[in-house]
């Protein structure tokens, strides 16, 4: 039996990239495979895994604080190498730069027979912290010490390349691989049940929905949301927003002087429930400004949500990624040429392939298998 570490700072409760990889592979490979999960967990985990999956949880004394921030990286290292040392796995898929030092350490001093599989989710932006752009320079070493590297889009792996002269390398996009498992609204907290069923009532009513997924931050186009929202005031348009907290949506309504009257605020959903809101959808916003290189070549998870559902996106035309998938893909249009509401409907009505995620889908899968089959 092939024993693999996955190790990742993360929420693992809503990380569908980490868990669609995990169930890729069990589904091929069940019985032949054991993982171990190390975990600095960004919030406790309350999701149930696979048999064959165990969790090893890492809790520093202290948590959020800038000031202590270096210690809690050394309390870290330290203690996810003594894992991996204790654990002396076939295969290490380390996921994203947050947690490069132990895997740096064990895979260059210790096992360097340890077959290694770095996950670079995200680019480096110009404005990062020095902190930040320590961990870079050891991810930097450690991608060119690996026996695989796997990226979040081809845009990314070309630039990534290039720049460090690699050749072993693949992509994996971030897709909506499998059905949601809570696919029943009565396993919803009362409140987001509440939410949901305002959600319906629109659509009952004749009224048409607008998702927008994600944190409300300017790279994310936090102001031209705004401008959309005020043009919808009056109509048969809600922007439903999931994934924020209350206190930013009221900051959000207070800084462009918005009526909450266009938006019907959801806020944290499940990963597993997620779909749920999704499937009542008219229309998706999803936007990054290309102001830094990570957000210019993003291609995040909410589009292909969207692309699941068949619902029309609305996308920002200066982010390359977001355009090219939009031409390449028919499913969608540019959130500056909206100009009214009638514009809008000509979104709501737009039509795309159904197939499309499907074809995607089996190209993912392959691909992903493909790194892992002459380690197991």
């Amino acid at each position: 039996m092939t024993n693999i570490v996955f190790i990742a700072k993360t929420n693992l409760n809503n990380d569908g990239r980490i868990l669609n990889q995990i169930k890729i592979l069990n589904e091929v490979n069940y019985g032949k495979i054991k993982f171990d999960f190390i975990l600095l967990p960004d919030k406790p985990v309350n999701i149930s895994l696979d048999s064959n999956v165990e969790i090893h949880e890492i809790n520093p004394l202290v948590r959020n604080s800038k000031i202590l921030r270096p210690l809690i990286v050394l309390e870290f290292t330290f203690r996810a190498l003594m894992k991996l040392i204790k654990l002396k796995p076939k295969v290490i898929h380390t996921q994203d730069f947050a947690v490069v030092l132990p895997v740096y350490i064990y895979k260059k001093f210790i096992r360097r027979k340890t077959i290694l599989i770095y996950d670079d989710h995200e680019m480096p932006n110009e404005n990062e912290s020095f902190q930040y752009r320590i961990l870079q320079r050891f991810e930097r070493k450690l991608m060119k010490i690996a026996d695989a590297v796997i990226y979040a889009n081809s845009e990314r792996q070309e630039i990534l390349d290039k720049e460090l002269g690699l050749s072993k390398s693949s992509y994996f996009l971030n897709l909506p691989y499998f059905e949601v498992v809570n696919d029943d609204s009565s396993k919803l907290s009362i409140d987001l049940q509440k939410k949901l069923n305002a959600i319906k009532l629109v659509k009952t009513e004749g009224g048409k929905v607008v998702i927008h997924q994600g944190a409300l931050e300017e790279e994310r186009g936090r102001e031209k949301l705004a401008v959309l929202s005020s043009k919808l005031v009056g109509s048969q348009y809600r922007i439903v927003l999931l994934g924020i907290s209350r206190q930013e949506f009221d900051a959000f309504l207070t800084q462009y002087q918005l009526s909450e009257d266009a938006f019907i605020f959801v806020g944290s959903v499940p990963y597993q429930s997620l779909d749920l809101f999704w499937q009542l959808g008219d229309i998706a916003v999803v936007m990054y400004l290309p102001t830094y290189i990570n957000n210019r070549l993003c291609a995040p998870n909410r589009y292909f949500i969207a692309l699941k559902n068949c619902i029309p996106t609305l996308v920002n035309k200066d982010n390359p990624v977001l355009f090219n998938f939009t031409n390449k893909y028919n499913s969608g249009f540019y959130i500056e040429d909206i100009e009214d509401v009638k514009k809008l409907d000509q979104v709501a009505n737009h039509k795309y392939q159904s197939e499309v995620l499907s074809i995607l889908k089996e190209e993912e899968i392959n691909k992903f298998l493909s790194v892992y089959e002459n380690f197991i």
